[in-house]
């Protein structure tokens, strides 16, 4: 089902009207037809309604959404313009809940005010496309540019940082704690300097290791967003009560 942002207030029964890029999303781009049933995603509640003239659509029903998995903030460093944007996207797919870009001694790119205003409402325009496009009935949050001392301000339940020299203990150690809510540090191509991952674990945040092989940045973003979206569905899971040496026929009636 199609689906658009919009800002309140939503109600049932009434008629709401879209802001410019949403209605040309909507109309002119997916050309949706008359009466064609459309999801609102309004204040983070999602509604049920149908094209009429544009920019207008009426609202009739309301899904119910429930809240899945940890919050989960992401502290990324500057990378190539290309690269961070396509990680924006990949990330706003698989469910990330705040990205905090930052500047790192090692990050190749460097942005002054004025650029960095331009980047921001680029970077809100992608994430923006990317939640409609997946179905989302939350925006992702985009923090400023921030410097890597302010990434305390960022903590969560579980606070970790993903660093080459950490060999011990891997990511999937921590999540296996079901923490409500995750802020994980990655650093840019160069990786963290061993200032900066020094003065990341005095602030909080623990080391972890993503496995042997070396990862992107991007890639490495998106690894841990998809390492908690798999524990997520591993702690629903319901616990079995087979034993090794017996079948589920044998066991059945002791359940």
């Amino acid at each position: 089902m199609k689906q658009v942002f919009a800002s309140g207030p939503c109600a049932l029964e009434s008629r709401i009207m879209l802001d410019e890029k949403q209605a040309h999303h909507l109309f002119d781009v997916l050309r949706t037809g008359p009466r064609e049933t459309v999801r609102v995603v309004c204040d983070g509640e999602v509604w049920l309604g149908h094209v009429e003239e544009k920019p207008f659509v009426w609202l009739f029903g309301k899904e119910e959404t429930q809240k899945q998995g940890p919050e989960i903030t992401l502290c990324t460093a500057l990378i190539k313009s290309d690269k961070f944007e396509w990680m924006l996207q990949k990330a706003a797919e698989l469910g990330v809940t705040r990205i905090v870009p930052f500047v790192s001694r090692y990050s190749v790119i460097q942005l002054d005010d004025k650029r960095a205003l331009r980047k921001m409402e680029r970077w809100n325009q992608i994430l923006v496309n990317a939640c409609r496009q997946c179905n989302r009935h939350d925006l992702v949050e985009l923090a400023p540019v921030s410097r890597l001392e302010d990434l305390a301000a960022y903590k969560s339940q579980l606070n970790l940082v993903a660093y080459e020299k950490e060999q011990s203990r891997h990511l999937a150690h921590y999540l296996q704690q079901d923490p409500a809510s995750v802020t994980c540090c990655i650093g840019p191509e160069g990786g963290f300097s061993q200032q900066e991952a020094g003065w990341l674990m005095e602030a909080g945040f623990a080391p972890c290791t993503l496995g042997n092989r070396i990862l992107r940045a991007e890639t490495a973003a998106l690894y841990v967003l998809a390492c908690c979206e798999y524990q997520t569905h591993v702690s629903e899971k319901p616990e079995t009560c087979l034993s090794d040496s017996e079948s589920p026929a044998e066991k059945q009636e002791g359940c």
